[in-house]
């Protein structure tokens, strides 16, 4: 890459302009996160240091859509992370757009529980935190509108209870209650008998109490390149249908005409791509079903499941 060595020279107004437009647009982004293991850098943050948060592994990293470049990690913590700690110029520029010192001015007192800001505020407020060993890679997110994507290998070791709170990045003391929208991947293993008893179970358990939405991904629905104008939500938490990763963005699925209308199936193929293409729909399906039975069947002092939707994927 070539560097601009007179970039000072430029009039003020032209610099803050140029370094305005590095950072990420304003969509709904994509965060994507490992568990801890020995070894792995965890997240720290205002909140505190998570116990099960870690960057990413490489080899979970999504295939890229550039043939000349190696898969990388696609989050939007990434696109300008590095502009907090570039120069003063830039920094002034990510503060002023994320406003991370003005967190310390909205906290309210310990043990104090009434919530002063609207949902409204809540909902563009943004945190930030680091990975362990990179202090100047700076992680910024928004809990209310942002997709956490969890690479987990194993369901049951995820403490649904306070994963949430973890990938906020911030002290409840700032008015959050944890993020709004939570992702993990689709895996086609869960529909054959031998684990999809393993799998409902931790499932109907995560989604149990939960207050963010549960979404699944399915790498393999890429939506068509002449398929219709998707409508795009981005207005409040709830009605969110879309978020931006760095090189694709996540788009929700629950129509079955509009999937066989709108999508394509490029996953593995035994014998036609028909046998597949509603494979994950299907399973977000009877999920739905099992938890409302489960709701059903608890009475009264059951807990409401949280929200299951289905994404796939399409180029920016």
């Amino acid at each position: 890459m070539t560097a601009f060595k007179r970039f000072t020279e430029l009039p003020r107004e032209l610099r803050d302009r140029i370094w305005s437009l590095a950072i990420r647009d304003d969509h709904p982004g994509v965060h994507i996160f490992g568990q801890y293991v020995t070894g792995s850098h965890r997240i720290l943050s205002w909140g505190g240091t998570s116990f099960d948060l870690a960057a990413p592994s490489w080899s979970r990293y999504f295939e890229s859509l550039d043939e000349h470049r190696s898969d990388e990690n696609i989050s939007t913590y990434l696109i300008d992370g590095g502009l907090w700690t570039a120069c003063h110029e830039s920094r002034c520029i990510m503060e002023k757009h994320f406003k991370q010192s003005k967190r310390q001015s909205t906290l309210r007192p310990p043990n104090e529980y009434q919530i002063i800001s609207s949902e409204k505020e809540i909902f563009k407020r943004a945190t930030s935190g680091y990975f362990d060993g990179a202090p100047l890679e700076i992680v910024t997110v928004f809990p209310h509108r942002d997709l956490f994507i969890l690479q987990h290998d194993d369901l049951d070791k995820i403490d649904w209870g306070s994963i949430g709170y973890e990938a906020a990045l911030a002290s409840t003391r700032e008015e959050f209650h944890g993020v709004e929208h939570i992702a993990i991947e689709y895996d086609r293993a869960w529909g054959n008998g031998s684990s999809r008893g393993d799998v409902n179970y931790a499932l109907l358990h995560a989604a149990v109490g939960a207050n963010y939405t549960i979404w699944f991904i399915d790498r393999s629905l890429k939506r068509k390149s002449q398929a219709s104008v998707f409508k795009e939500e981005s207005d409040c938490s709830w009605k969110i249908n879309a978020f931006y990763a760095s090189d694709r963005k996540f788009l929700e699925i629950n129509d079955t005409h509009a999937l066989l209308e709108d999508w394509e199936y490029i996953g593995p193929v035994e014998n036609y791509w028909y046998d597949h293409i509603c494979d994950s729909l299907d399973f977000v399906r009877q999920l739905e079903i099992d938890l409302t039975d489960q709701y059903i069947a608890g009475g009264y002092e059951a807990e409401k499941p949280c929200t299951i939707r289905l994404l796939g994927w399409a180029h920016l």
